[in-house]
């Protein structure tokens, strides 16, 4: 009993060590980000609260939180946007998408934490975000399906395309 507890313990200290407590680079940088333009950060911060599809729906139609919506709801990555850090997320997507099925396909224990510590607390928020939207059957379903759209921007950086497809929600908000 003691040997299972000690061994939580320090699994919990490696994974604070990695991110998974406390504060994150990746949420830092983000929300330095979104701090230069107020609507698309409330925007954001709607559809992490509220979900994707509830903003798409409740949205003022010709606001900037309509325009954000709307451009994840038509993305085959948008649902990602849901992880904290994702809009400075540097991995490449199809990598991504690849460390994160591979990871579904896992089961956790303590016996394999050491593994999906390598693979990373990123990897790990991805595929948790997308179990509690869809379970973990739906996740797979989710993930082919953005393995198989995303191939023109496979290669891009995750956090550059959604700059990119959010960005242009700065220029239209004012038309």
């Amino acid at each position: 009993m003691t040997q299972k507890i000690l061994s939580l313990a320090l699994g919990a200290l490696l994974m604070s060590g990695c991110g998974w407590f406390g504060g994150d680079e990746k949420a830092a940088m983000e929300q330095a980000w979104l701090a230069r333009n107020a609507d698309i950060q409330q925007a954001i911060e709607q559809i992490r609260a509220e979900g994707l599809d509830a903003v798409v729906v409740s949205a003022e139609a010709g606001s900037v939180a309509a325009c954000v919506a709307n451009k994840l709801a038509e993305d085959p990555l948008g649902e990602l946007v849901n992880v904290e850090g994702a809009l400075v997320e540097s991995a490449k997507v199809a990598e991504l998408l690849a460390n994160v099925q591979s990871m579904m396909e896992q089961e956790f224990d303590l016996q394999n934490a050491a593994a999906l510590l390598q693979q990373g607390s990123d990897v790990a928020a991805y595929a948790k975000a997308l179990i509690e939207q869809e379970g973990l059957e739906g996740a797979s379903q989710t993930l082919a399906r953005m393995a198989s759209q995303a191939q023109a921007f496979a290669g891009q950086d995750l956090g550059q395309h959604f700059k990119t497809l959010i960005g242009s929600c700065e220029t239209t908000a004012g038309t």
